[in-house]
C-alpha cells in the first residue's frame, strides 16, 4: 500500500528526480455532473446484494460502527456537488441522511425522495422515509421525477426535544422547462413522524428569471433560517449558459410547514462560468458567506484560475457585499499557495520549464468546494488547488494538494495552508466519476473545524477508484491542527478502500472531557456500498459511521492580545537560511521558543534568560525543507504562536 502522505505542510519532498508526465486537462467541470442514468427497468424493489448488518470494530483505538441506513435504486444522485447529504443536530442528538429510493418504474420508482433519521446520535436508525412523489407518469421519466436530493434538520432555536423539530428536503426535478431539467422539489415533515410521514411537497419550474437546474447548496442557520443559492443556468441548448443572476432562497417553518420566498442577485457577468456553489453561516447566524467557484471571463483575476469568490452579509442575509476574489497567483496572490511545489515540478511542465517566474505561475481550484464559518465570523473553505495555465489545470500526483482557505478578518486578506498531497484526482466507477468530494464541518459553536476528503491510497491503483475517507481537525481560536494530523477514517475496516462518495455533515457532536480537558468531536459520515461492484445502475446500500471522534484540546491560551509580551513576525518572511523574532517583555523570565510543522511535530527548540526585557531569536532554518511553519513564544503560562514560511 501506497504510504498515507502525513507531511501535509512540508515542501519540497524530494522531487529532483520527479519525471512524470504533466497532463493539461480542462478547467471546467464536464457535463456529466449533470447525467441522466437510462430510463429505470421495472426489476423490483428487493436489493441485488445480502441484507447490511451493522459491524463494529476497533480502529486506532476507538470502537467504530458501520450502521447500515436506507438504499437507493442506483448510484446517481449521491455522487455530484452537493453538500447537505447528512445533517447533524448536536442539540437533538439527531442525524438525517437525504437519498432516492428503490426500485420499480414511473411514480413508484426511485425518482421519489426519502430520509433516514437517528435520534440517537447515528446508533440506530429509521430508514426510508418517503417525502417526495413524482406527479404522474411520463414517457421516459416521471413527471417531475426527483433528482440530487439534499436535506437537514430545522430545529427552532433553544429546543433539545427531536419530536418537536422538522426535517426539509431540496431537490431537483426533470420538468422539461429548461433542457430535460428545471424544476426544484421541496417539502417538510415533523422529524420523528415517520410511520407515516405526512410530508408536504412543492414544486418549482423555471419560468419569470428563474433558471432552474440543480441546487448544490443548502444549509440552516442555528437560528433555524434555510437558506438555498445557484446561479441561474440556461440548459435548454445542453450547455450551462449563465444568466448573470443568481437564485436565492430563504426559508422558515410556519406553522409545520418549510416555506421558501425566492429572489434574483445580480453577481458577476452572463456567461461567466461556474464549477460549484456552497453557503454558510456562523453561530450567530448574522455572518454568512455565499462562495462560487468561476474564472470568471469578465474580469480575470492575474494568475488564477477556478478560484472561491464570496459574497458576505453581516446582517442574517437582508443584504450582500461586494465580491470578495481569493487570488493564488501573481504579486498579491497567497505565499503558501506560491511556494508549495517545488522548482523541479513546475520546471518539468512544458509551459512554464527552467527560470520560470513564482509570481507568473497560474493556479486552479476545483471541481468542488466547501465553505464553514467559525465563531468569530471568518470564512474557511477547503478544496483541491493544483498548477495551472491560461488555458488549463494539471490535476495530477505531484501537482495538487487539498487545501484549507482562510481569512482572519472577515475576507480581507487570505492565507492558506496545504492538507494533503492528494494521489488522485478522479476515477470512472461505471459511468460515474469518484472526485474527491471535499468537506468542511464545526462543533455548532464554530470554535472547532473539520476538513474531509476522499482518495484512493491503495497500491497499483491507477484512478480513485477505491477512495478512503480522510479528515484532519482545527482549532480556529489557536490556529493550531489537531495532533494527529490527517486521519484516514476507513483504514484497517471491513470498509478500506471501499467508502464510495463519502460525505461529511455540516456540524459534528462534541463533548468535553473534564479532567483530561479534551473535547472528543464525533463527525458524521456517510458512504455507499455498491450492492454489484462496480454497477452504479443496481441498488445501493448507505452506511453511517458512527463513533469515529477527533479528541481536540482545550489548549493554552495563545492570544497575543492577552499575553503581557509582544512577538514580532519573523523577518525575512519567507526565510531562507536564516531568521529572526523579536520578544519583547514586561518582566524578566525564562523566554521558550518552539518551532514546529502543522502536525505539532517540534522541529527546533531553545531557551533563554531574559533580563533585558527584550531578545532577538536568530533561527538557522537552511536544514528545513520549504513550506509553512508555526513558531510559539511561552513565557510562564502564557503564549503566543506565529506562522512563517521557509523557501
Amino acid at each position: 500500500m501506497k504510504k498515507l502522505l502525513l507531511l501535509v505542510l512540508v515542501f519540497g519532498i524530494g522531487f529532483s528526480s520527479y519525471s512524470q508526465k504533466h497532463v493539461l486537462r480542462s478547467m471546467k467541470a464536464p457535463n456529466t455532473e449533470l447525467q441522466l442514468e437510462k430510463a429505470p427497468h421495472n426489476n423490483g424493489s428487493a436489493l441485488t446484494g445480502e441484507t447490511p448488518t451493522a459491524k463494529t470494530e476497533m480502529l486506532n483505538g476507538r470502537a467504530v460502527t458501520f450502521v447500515p441506513m436506507g438504499q437507493s435504486g442506483n448510484a446517481y444522485g449521491y455522487y455530484g456537488n452537493p453538500r447537505t447529504y447528512v445533517w447533524a443536530d448536536p442539540n437533538l442528538n439527531s442525524v438525517v441522511f437525504t437519498h432516492r429510493m428503490t426500485g420499480g418504474v414511473e411514480v413508484e420508482g426511485n425518482s421519489r425522495l426519502s430520509y433516514d433519521v437517528s435520534t440517537d446520535g447515528g446508533a440506530s436508525w429509521t430508514t426510508n422515509v418517503q417525502v417526495y412523489t413524482p406527479t404522474a407518469p411520463g414517457p421516459q421519466y416521471p413527471e417531475a421525477a426527483g433528482r440530487y436530493p439534499q436535506g437537514l434538520i430545522n430545529n427552532p432555536e433553544g429546543n433539545t426535544n427531536p419530536d418537536m423539530a422538522y426535517y426539509s428536503y431540496l431537490g431537483a426535478s426533470i420538468i422539461n422547462t429548461n433542457g430535460i431539467w428545471g424544476g426544484y422539489v421541496y417539502g417538510s415533515n415533523v422529524l420523528t413522524e415517520t410511520d407515516p410521514p405526512n410530508p408536504t411537497q412543492t414544486l418549482l419550474e423555471t419560468g419569470g428569471g428563474y433558471m432552474r437546474l440543480i441546487p448544490d447548496a443548502l444549509t440552516v442557520t442555528p437560528q433555524g433560517v434555510s437558506w438555498y443559492i445557484e446561479p441561474s443556468t440556461d440548459y435548454t441548448s445542453g450547455a450551462s449558459e449563465y444568466t448573470g443572476e443568481v437564485i436565492v432562497g430563504r426559508g422558515e417553518i410556519v406553522d409545520g410547514e418549510i416555506v421558501y420566498e425566492e429572489s434574483l442577485l445580480e453577481f458577476l457577468q452572463p456567461l461567466d462560468a461556474f464549477n460549484d456553489t456552497k453557503i454558510a453561516f456562523g453561530p450567530d447566524g448574522l455572518t454568512g458567506y455565499m462562495v462560487f467557484m468561476s474564472d470568471v471571463v469578465s474580469n480575470p483575476t492575474p494568475y488564477t484560475s477556478y478560484h472561491p469568490i464570496l459574497l458576505k452579509t453581516t446582517d442574517g442575509g437582508d443584504s450582500w457585499g461586494d465580491p470578495i476574489d481569493v487570488q493564488f497567483g501573481g504579486v498579491d496572490g497567497i505565499e503558501s499557495i506560491k511556494y508549495y511545489w517545488s522548482d523541479e515540478i513546475i520546471e518539468s511542465i512544458d509551459f512554464y520549464g527552467p527560470g520560470f517566474n513564482r509570481d507568473e505561475v497560474y493556479y486552479n481550484m476545483g471541481f468542488s468546494v466547501d465553505i464553514i464559518v467559525d465563531n468569530q465570523g471568518n470564512p474557511h473553505i477547503t478544496g483541491l488547488i493544483t498548477i495551472g495555465t491560461d488555458e488549463g489545470w494539471f490535476p495530477g500526483e505531484g501537482t495538487m494538494a487539498t487545501w484549507h482557505l482562510f481569512s482572519n478578518d472577515g475576507g480581507t486578506t487570505w492565507d492558506a495552508d496545504a492538507l494533503y498531497d492528494n494521489l488522485f484526482f478522479d476515477g470512472d466507477i461505471g459511468a460515474i466519476t469518484q472526485y474527491n468530494r471535499p468537506y468542511a464541518s464545526s462543533t455548532v459553536n464554530g470554535h472547532y473545524l473539520f476538513f474531509s476528503w476522499l482518495d484512493t491510497d491503495l497500491e497499483g491503483a491507477e484512478a480513485n477508484t477505491n477512495p478512503n475517507i480522510f479528515v484532519t481537525g482545527y482549532d480556529a481560536e489557536d490556529h493550531t491542527y489537531n495532533a494527529s494530523g490527517v486521519q484516514n477514517v476507513t483504514e484497517l475496516s471491513l470498509y478500506w478502500f471501499s467508502a464510495f462518495f463519502g460525505s461529511m455533515s455540516q456540524y459534528v457532536f462534541a463533548e468535553l472531557e473534564v479532567e483530561d480537558q479534551i473535547w472528543n468531536c464525533e463527525i458524521p459520515f456517510v458512504f455507499t456500498e455498491y450492492t454489484v461492484p462496480g454497477d452504479d445502475t443496481q441498488e445501493m446500500n448507505f452506511y453511517y459511521i458512527d463513533g469515529y471522534k477527533l479528541p481536540m484540546p482545550v489548549g493554552v491560551d495563545t492570544h497575543e492580545g492577552l499575553a503581557n509580551f509582544a512577538v514580532s513576525q519573523n523577518n525575512p518572511n519567507p526565510a531562507v537560511n536564516n531568521t529572526s523574532i523579536l520578544v519583547t517583555s514586561e518582566n524578566a523570565g525564562v523566554i521558550e521558543l518552539t518551532v514546529s510543522n502543522i502536525l505539532g511535530q517540534v522541529i527546533h527548540h531553545e531557551s533563554v534568560n531574559n533580563s533585558a526585557l527584550a531578545h532577538t531569536f536568530n533561527v538557522d532554518v537552511s536544514n528545513l525543507d520549504s513550506g509553512v511553519y508555526f513558531y510559539t513564544i511561552e513565557i510562564g503560562n502564557k503564549a503566543v504562536t506565529k506562522k512563517m514560511i521557509v523557501k
